[in-house]
Order: C-alpha cells, then structure tokens, then sequence
C-alpha cells in the first residue's frame, strides 16, 4: 500500500516538468476550418464551413442537453463535434498528433497502436506505449482507479487500470488502459495521466489523434496540472475568417485592464463552467432570464430556453429596419439580406451575476454571402440546457480560475501579440 501511495504521490509531483512558475505559457489554438488546421479543404466555401460549424453545434448540444439533464457520469460530448485543436506530442520519442481541446470533457485520451477495434485516422499518428521509454501502466488500486466510475481493474491482468468511457447516448465509445507519459505542449513538458485507447467504436473525428479534457474534473489537464498553473487557464479566440490563431494560456495570463470577473455555479456534473446570466438587453430593453449558462468553447451558436429566445428575438426584429428573410438557412431562426439598410447598430449587454459582458454584433451575427443570421438559436425543449457558444466569446480573454471558482472576460484584440486589452 505505501508503494502505491509513493507512486501516486511522485505522479502528483512531476505532473508538470516544464515551467515550473505560475506564470502561464501560451500555445496555438487551432480552429478546425483554419489553414492550419488538419481539417482544412481548401475547395469549402466560407458559406459551407459556417453550415458545417452550425451541424457540429446542433449535434453537440443535443448530446450537452443529455448529459447535462441527465448528469450521466459516464456522458460527455463526442470529440469529433469540438471546434479547436491542439498540437500535441506523447511519449519518448515523441508522437506528434492534433486532439481536440475541449471544454465540455475531462478525459485525456489518445488512440494507440495496439487497438482492437480502432477508427481510422487520416492524418493522425497512433501512439505505442511499447516504443515509448517512458510509458507506464496506471495500477488498478491506484487512487485514481479506486475512485472514477468509468475505471476498473483488468481481469486478464489484475494490475492495470482500464477506462470505459461512452460519449452522447452511448453510441460511441472509448476503452482501454490508463497510463502515465510524458505529454509535449509545445516546448513544455508535463506528465500526465491518460487513457490508451484500444477499442474506438462511434463518430469520432477521422483527422485527430484524440481528446484533451478542459474540463473542471479531476482528470481534466487543468486539474492535473493544479498549482503549477495555479489552477488557472485561458483562451482567446480570433473570428472564424481571420488568417490569425486563437490561443490557449496555461497558468496565468498577463496582467488587462477592463476584466468582469463572474463566480462560477457548483454543478452536480464538475466538468461543466456554468454562470448565471440575469438578463440580457439591447439599448434600453430587456429580457428577463435569471438561469445558468454553460460557457462551451467547442459549441459555435449560442442557446438560450425557448421563452428567452423569443423574447430577444423579437428585440432584434425591432432593432433592425429590414424583414428577415423567408427561409433561413437550416440551423438559423431567423437571418436578413445583405444589404445597405441593414446596419447591426447595436450591441447586446449580456447581465452576469458579477457584472456586464458587452457582446458587439460580431459576436452574435454571422455572415454569409448574401445574409446575415443571428448566431443565437432556441434550445430544443423548454428549460433545456442553455450555452454560450464561441462566437459570442471572440475577442474575449476567457480565463478560468478552477480554485477562485470564477471565470473572467476581458475584451482584447485576440489576432494582436496574442491578445491586446481594448480597455
């Protein structure tokens, strides 16, 4: 017992080997419509990448809405509905891979080489823990194991730690076995605990490797990682059509001016970052809300309850001199020609409990060729989950702080140095 407990203390310890200050490092964060991104068609319009983005959305808040209603432990979004990725590398020699960063998940996982049932990748790598001189098994009565649901000791062995994790309603799945490797974010080190993947059966995204968790859970890389980062991350994120790169901050982000810091909601499902969002307004009206949102970096539309979307929408209506068009593109309630007369004159004040996030028309518009749509969707039932999609984070330093238990927004030019405070 005192050997397990040794091991797991020295896991604890060396999770991070890189910078060991609390000052945060910076690495790219990749959109997967980008030019550097693995995803990139460069024969897509821009019209056809914003529709796919749409379906993407659809699909992971219908999944967010049962794992959410449901609080299903074994429940998360599926990897391939993310919209950012990572470069990461695994194990020495390194393994260079994509994964996807995402917010609404906690597990690290990558594919492996050995896998039974494996999804193919197109332009990923698989990595083997038998070339890896760092590899090692995760024991089965480590702590780790002894507490996740999702976890158990293998029967063949009695020593390792296998991991079963399901995704959406289950149609889609991720199994193997837990480890401990050396994970490479761009010239930091870390190491870190994570699932080996052997059985990959379901919709999963053929152009990465796997799926870095961000979120609150303990098995997240932010909980890993804990005090070296001071428990804190963030990200800003640049317009889908800016030839510029979001970014991802580990630890703490340089000091901006002009930040509303929010208090996070205890959710019964820790891996989710949820606010209160009181009300939201255009000029001189309001919309009443006074319930949780989920802030979601991998969701592109923003969903609000049914009753709220109507009542803002008819806000929008009022506030643009044009009617909307007939039939909107699917995804989108409510969409306007392009032409001179329609001026997005206005802003939105989202009202946090904490204080105002002001939301300019980019971050609730998006734009086609030949219209305008609101990025601002009903939710599929009343009282149904509600979420903050990425466009209405762009141009935000989004920073988490996992100990403070508060997310904040700062405005900042994002395509700027990584980021120039507008305050």
């Amino acid at each position: 017992m005192h050997t397990l407990l040794f091991y797991f203390f020295l896991t604890q310890l060396f999770l991070y080997q890189g910078n060991t200050q609390n000052d945060g490092y910076t690495i790219d964060l990749i959109h997967r419509y980008s030019p550097n991104s693995p995803f990139y068609n460069s024969s897509m319009t821009s019209e056809e990448r914003v529709q796919r983005l749409v379906h993407h959305s659809a699909s992971r808040y219908h999944r967010h809405t049962k794992s959410l209603v449901a609080n299903y432990l074994d429940t998360n979004i599926i990897p391939g509905d993310g919209d950012y990725l990572i470069k990461i590398a695994i194990g020495r020699p390194p393994v260079e891979m994509y994964a996807i960063a995402d917010t609404g998940s906690d597990l690290i996982w990558v594919q492996c080489e050995s896998c039974d049932i494996c999804d193919a990748q197109n332009n990923a790598a698989y990595f083997d823990p038998q070339s890896s001189s760092s590899y090692k098994t995760l024991p089965c009565n480590s702590t780790i194991c002894d507490t996740d649901p999702s976890m158990q000791c293998d029967d063949d062995t009695g020593t390792e730690c296998e991991y079963f994790y399901t995704y959406g309603s289950g149609s889609t799945i991720s199994a193997g076995i837990m480890g401990t490797d050396l994970l490479t974010l761009d010239t930091s080190k870390t190491n870190c605990v994570f699932g080996c993947g052997i059985v990959q059966d379901g919709s999963f995204d053929r152009n990465a490797g796997g799926l870095v968790g961000l979120g609150g859970g303990p098995l997240s890389l932010i909980s890993q990682l804990g005090p070296t980062i001071a428990n804190k991350f963030s990200y800003c994120l640049t317009p889908i059509t800016s030839n510029s790169t979001s970014t991802l901050t580990l630890g703490n982000s340089p000091a901006k001016t002009g930040s509303v810091v929010i208090p996070l909601v205890t959710q019964d499902n820790p891996t989710y970052y949820a606010i209160n969002l009181k009300a939201i307004s255009i000029g001189q009206d309001e919309v009443d809300i006074n319930k949780d949102i989920v802030i979601d970096s991998g969701s592109t539309l923003t969903y609000l309850d049914k009753s709220d979307y109507t009542r803002l929408e008819a806000l929008v209506k009022a506030s643009i001199p044009e009617e909307p068009i007939d039939n909107p593109p699917q995804g989108f309630k409510i969409c306007f020609e392009k032409k001179k007369e329609v001026k997005i004159s206005f802003k939105m004040d989202f009202k946090l409990n904490g204080g105002d996030v002001i939301l300019v028309d980019s971050n609730f518009m998006i734009e086609f060729d030949k219209y305008v749509c609101l990025g601002i969707v009903p939710s599929e039932e009343e009282g149904d989950p509600m979420i903050l999609g990425n466009i209405a984070q762009v141009n935000f330093e989004v920073e988490f702080d996992l100990k403070g238990k508060t997310v904040s927004f700062t405005p900042t030019i994002c395509s700027q140095n990584h980021g120039a405070s507008l305050a």
